[in-house]
């Protein structure tokens, strides 16, 4: 039987399956806050009950109870006369979904009096008239997604009663795939295999030919002196003021760069990230801080150095500018939020290593005021003068959740990419974000409402984040309608999860695996690295199935590196290898003693083939694609870094092959296309010679290091040194 949780008040008497269950329960014992709707006497101890109950209230589920009485109408927002709204609207940038999304059954005494109350079916709903369906579309209507209200109060990117100090019970849920079910038109879906051929090793044999890098660059259409940007150009200075005058007075600064370099984000990075709503974005009203990342960011891709150097300089005093404004602070405005994520990626990806520590010191600062909640912009101050329309005004509220969402997303991914990619503690953890995924790519690039309103009547409902990820964990292919972002954001999902199982293996010691007897739901996690390098081979049908975008062309090196993070520390092969330290500690020698044991250990084991072999097939499918690959023209930053990965874990098992004594290769040297060609085969055949055919990464190297040249990024600059050393032993 499994273990039950009772609650201790005197004379309750309740047990529950899962602990988490039991820490909601004892908020009706002990609340922290009372929460009382504000259209009938009933009260709640935990605020996403309010919310679902105010939803009973939208629809007219107190009118039979009150003798006629109903709360407002959500469709009342939309009437001709729109009621005024303040400047800033608390909302929370990150939102509690149902409890039903951890896919686990409870206790058939777990329900409180709140509880039952709030579960009562909707029968006597009042139907909405046909005139009013026809003002907003399907989706928008059927919980008008957070319509941001005055009362609506910035709180949960966590739930606070769900804390569970114990990582294996806070991942049992996600893990126990045989619960899981999809009731929705895409359930069903097969669970599948997609490397079912797989060779006895375990190593899969797929490769994406990853597309010749470049960076985009459009003509803009505002080159001219008397354009907008004459305008923007004022307002930047203005809020800059702080800066140097030499900087202010820069060729960077000339309305025709700014406008140049705002086209580049939007070319090259956007479409990764796609966190703004670009055809309402007006850099003229747009908060010139936002606008300044923006084009700083965009200038990392010009071709101008000097205006990159100038950039670096902006970014000395930016976030401290933001720091000092009145929008920095809980709930802040999502301007804000967005304006710190855009900092973090360019220093974090573009800039110096000063930068990247800095951005590494403050992730955990933003991430904090992103739970804290976001502060929208007022509806009517995001539009013009005149007087919004009810469909235009559904829009604008809905272009707002959207933008919260995705840029709540963006600090999720950047937060697990670099747990692996820099060796970087993760702070969020998946359960931290219930979350839809985002929109299809079509309605969010939709520039009139008309257009969107005739596209959300159309487009399939976005699934949340944890269901789907949860599915993806039990091998079920990823809902078709997915954008590529979503897509994007499902691999960082594997990531974080790959992330945290390995922070409990190295927490428990070990003893974790031991208890599964004792705990018959212990066992999937005990096997969560076959589990989670299923459910990457099951997002592989991403990169083989949907057309080509840039999101998922920056998700292909990604991809693999995804697989080697389950095998492989990073950071033990970069301090054998004497390359700077990712996170610019000072390293003693007993430091460097013990990372070279963890290295030895990991080659001895027969999973560190595995990495081998991803690794092999990313640097095959960036260099070895018939054109030339150059990492200062690649419009994706993270995959010159990731080659660079590749390279440094392939040399770290050659050099430990030759330290165990296998004998090198009498063959001559061979070039580093041949040894691709020559290790894959090994590996496949899980041959012996592997050892000896190991040591011979010279000349692939070489290769990798020439790729590298002339990269402006600092940490860059210093992989192409470290590899010059390694070569030269």
């Amino acid at each position: 039987m499994p273990k039950e949780y009772p609650c201790t008040e005197p004379g309750c008497g309740k047990s529950f399956l899962r602990p988490e269950h039991l820490s909601r329960h004892r908020l009706n014992h002990r609340p922290k806050q009372i929460y009382q709707c504000p259209s009938c006497p009933k009260r709640f101890v935990r605020k996403d009950l309010l919310r679902r109950h105010e939803k009973r209230h939208e629809k007219g589920m107190w009118f039979r109870n009150s003798g006629g009485y109903t709360g407002p109408s959500p469709m009342q927002d939309a009437s001709p006369d729109p009621p005024q709204r303040s400047v800033r609207e608390p909302a929370a940038m990150f939102t509690v979904e149902n409890d039903d999304v951890r896919g686990v059954p409870t206790a058939s005494s777990e329900k409180s009096h709140d509880d039952a109350d709030d579960d009562t079916a909707d029968k006597g709903d009042h139907p909405v008239s046909h005139d009013q369906q026809a003002m907003v579309p399907m989706d928008f209507r059927n919980d008008m997604i957070n319509p941001l209200t005055d009362d609506h109060v910035a709180s949960l990117f966590f739930d606070p009663s769900f804390n569970i100090p114990d990582p294996s019970l806070d991942f049992e849920w996600l893990f126990d795939n045989i619960s899981a079910d999809f009731n929705s038109a895409n359930g069903g879906l097969p669970v599948v295999s997609p490397q079912s051929s797989a060779s006895a090793a375990g190593i899969s044999p797929p490769s994406f030919p990853m597309q010749s890098p470049h960076i985009r660059s459009p003509a803009s259409s505002h080159s001219s002196s008397s354009s907008p940007w004459v305008a923007v150009r004022a307002n930047l200075l203005t809020a800059l003021n702080t800066l140097a005058p030499d900087i202010l007075m820069s060729s960077f600064f000339y309305p025709s760069n700014l406008a140049h370099f705002y086209d580049l984000y939007f070319e090259n990075y956007h479409p990764h990230f796609p966190i703004l709503h670009k055809p309402t974005l007006d850099p003229m009203k747009a908060p010139p801080l936002l606008i300044a990342a923006i084009v700083t960011l965009g200038s990392t891709l010009s071709s101008d150095a000097a205006h990159f150097e100038t950039s670096i300089k902006i970014h000395d005093s930016l976030r401290y500018i933001i720091f000092n404004t009145g929008d920095f602070e809980p709930p802040a405005s999502l301007w804000c939020v967005q304006t710190l994520l855009l900092i973090q990626a360019h220093e974090k990806m573009f800039s110096t290593r000063k930068h990247h520590q800095l951005a590494h010191i403050f992730h955990g600062a933003i991430i904090t005021l992103m739970k804290r909640g976001v502060a929208y912009s007022s509806v009517q101050s995001a539009s013009s003068n005149r007087e919004l329309t009810p469909l235009e005004q559904s829009w604008h509220q809905w272009i707002e959740t959207q933008s919260s969402n995705r840029t709540a997303f963006f600090g999720f991914v950047m937060d697990a990419q670099h747990s692996f990619m820099f060796g970087h503690t993760c702070i969020l953890s998946v359960h931290d974000v219930r979350l839809p995924l985002p929109c299809a790519d079509s309605l969010w690039e939709c520039d009139n409402v008309e257009e969107w309103s005739r596209l959300m009547r159309k487009t399939p409902e976005s699934p949340g984040f944890l269901p789907v990820l949860k599915r993806l964990l039990g091998r079920t292919p990823i809902p078709p309608h997915c954008s590529a972002y979503a897509r994007l954001i499902l691999l960082h999902g594997l990531f974080s999860v790959t992330a945290h199982m390995k922070a409990r293996d190295l927490a428990t010691l070990g003893v974790g695996r031991m208890s599964s007897a004792s705990s018959p739901r212990m066992g999937p996690i005990d096997t969560w690295k076959d589990t989670l390098e299923r459910a990457m081979d099951t997002w592989s049908f991403s990169l083989v199935s949907r057309s080509s975008s840039l999101a998922l062309e920056a998700s292909k090196p990604l991809y693999r590196m995804a697989y080697v993070a389950i095998y492989t520390d990073i950071t033990d092969i970069h301090i054998l290898a004497g390359a700077p330290s990712l996170l610019g500690t000072l390293l003693s020698a007993n430091d460097r003693l013990r990372a070279t044991a963890r290295v030895r250990a990991w080659s001895d084991k027969q999973e560190s083939k595995k990495a081998l072999y991803h690794c092999l097939l990313l640097i095959q499918e960036i260099i070895f694609t018939g054109q030339q690959y150059r990492a200062c023209t690649d419009n994706i930053a993270l995959r010159p870094w990731s080659l660079y990965h590749a390279a440094l874990i392939l040399w770290a098992y050659g050099f430990m092959a030759r330290e165990r004594g296998f004998p090198p290769e009498r063959r001559p040297s061979s070039s580093a296309e041949e040894y691709l060609v020559r290790m894959l085969m090994l590996l496949r055949n899980d041959s012996e010679e592997i050892g000896s055919a190991a040591q011979q990464t010279r000349e692939l190297l070489q290769a990798v290091r020439e790729t590298l040249e002339g990269c402006r990024w600092e940490l860059l600059q210093e992989a192409y040194e470290t590899l010059g050393r390694l070569i030269a032993t």
